[in-house]
Formats: structure tokens, sequence, C-alpha cells
């Protein structure tokens, strides 16, 4: 992207006072504000938005926001100052524009959000060369971060299936990603999330289309595209390390997958030097 987050040095994270309220009047850069415990409203150009946990505010210049804390439950926050550089008819203005103009996302997952505001906080503690380019990196990663955090809840409102549902579906698909075709057996899978294999096979399907043996075969013919394409295996080897029980299987299945047999798949893409 030609647009660049400028940090203006002015960030931190706080445990508010009792009694504490906020109302800077209208602002003259962004404001990323964090709510990373407590609760109670804000309220930007008349729009009132409650705070909680999770609530990741995104204030812009002009905005004249004010926030209050519920007093028997203070808030902690995390607030860091940006502006905005670009060139003007920049091409990326419509992807950038969608990443900012949401005023508020709710994190229902709030390790990564966290873990990204805290690293733009420790920009700071350090500053050298490299620091700007890391502002400006990090600080775009939790921008994307919080669109697609949105995009998913508004593609999930029709969705027959809870937020604790649709968290326990994620986590096998991680498992099943990390772990690749030797992972864990189905029944450790529903185990790992506390459900039985039938429950965790029916969510499964509802959330991804998918049964979780068609899931898993993806990821097993990925990989075998990986190592085929990134290694000097040969088919057999690759159908071997994959668990096929006959080349023959393998292509059969790889070709349905992909379109073309592993054979011609390889000499697609070049070969990688073997590791030395």
């Amino acid at each position: 992207m030609e647009y660049k987050l400028l940090d203006v040095r002015n960030r931190g994270k706080a445990k508010c006072e009792p009694g504490w309220n906020w109302r800077p009047g209208a602002l003259v850069d962004y404001d990323l504000w964090y709510a990373v415990q407590g609760s109670g409203v804000m309220i930007i150009n008349s729009e009132v938005f409650p705070i909680r946990k999770g609530a990741c505010f995104l204030v812009h210049p002009g905005d004249t926001p004010s926030a209050e804390q519920h007093p028997d439950d203070r808030l902690t926050v995390i607030y860091i100052h940006f502006k905005l550089s670009h060139r003007t008819g920049n091409p990326d203005a419509h992807r950038m524009s969608k990443l900012m103009q949401e005023r508020v996302v709710y994190f229902s997952e709030v390790y990564e959000p966290e873990r990204l505001l805290h690293q733009l906080l420790d920009t700071s503690q350090h500053p050298d060369e490299w620091s700007a380019e890391e502002f400006d990196c990090i600080g775009k990663q939790l921008l994307i971060h919080r669109q697609r955090c949105l995009e998913q809840q508004l593609s999930s409102r029709g969705s027959p299936l809870t937020t604790k549902q649709r968290q326990a579906v994620r986590q096998v698909m991680r498992t099943i990603q990390e772990e690749g075709w030797q992972g864990r057996p189905y029944e450790e899978l529903a185990d790992l999330v506390g459900l039985s294999h039938a429950y965790l096979a029916k969510l499964f399907k509802v959330y991804t289309g998918r049964s979780m043996k068609e899931y898993m075969t993806e990821m097993r013919l990925e990989r075998a595209k990986h190592l085929l394409s990134e290694s000097s295996m040969n088919v057999s080897q690759v159908a071997d390390a994959m668990g096929y029980s006959s080349v023959y299987l393998f292509s059969k299945q790889f070709k349905r997958y992909t379109g073309l047999p592993p054979s011609a798949f390889q000499r697609h893409h070049a070969k990688a030097r073997p590791h030395r």
C-alpha cells in the first residue's frame, strides 16, 4: 500500500482513575482506542457505542468523541495516535478507506489484537532507524485483522452456530492445518474441544460446507502440492510420504483436486534444490 501510518508519539496503556471521563474535543489525528478490561459508553459524533473488553475503536480526525466508564467496572485502555500519509489519486484509496471506515469492532478473541497493540506500544521503547517502518507494518496488520474480524462477524450473523461453536470448529481446523493428514483421529479432535465426534462432525459440516474427511483430504493434497513443487521428491515418494497405498490412488485423487496429474503439476513448477 502507498499509504503509511505515521507515529505521532502519543500512545500508552492506562487503568482509568475513579471518576475518569474522556472529552478531548475534535481530534487532529487518528486514535486506536482499545478496552483491555472494564465497561462504559463511548459517543462518537452523537453515535453511542458500548465499551466492553475487546472493543477496538478507530476515532478519526475531526471526530468529537467522549467516553465514560462504569463506576464499578473501571476501564483499562490502550490508546495509539497516528496520522496517515498518502499520494493523491492513489489506487489503494478504496482498500485503505475500507480498513479505516468502521468506528468500532468488538473482538471475541483478544489474543492477536492485544499482541499487536502491545507491539505497537513497544516500538517507542528503543527507537532506531527501523522504528517508523515497524510502526507502519504492525499498525497495518492490526487494521487488517480488525477488518477481517468485522467481515467474519457480518457473514456469520445468519449462521445457526453460536460463537462458541464456531470457535470450536476453527480450533479443529487449525489443528488439522498444523498437523496435516498425520494428525489426530477424529475422536481426539473432538476431545480437544470437548465435544462428541458425531456432534463435532455436524458442526463442522454446517460451518464449512465440507465434512472433516474432505477437509483433511484437502490439507493432505495441499501438502503434496508443496512437496512436488518445492522439494526434490518424485511422485512415488510423495505418494508414500502422504500415506497413500498406491501411486495410482494418489494420482487419481490429486488430479480430481487440482485438475492435473501429479507428474504434470510437478513439470509446471520449477524444481527446488535440496536443502543442504
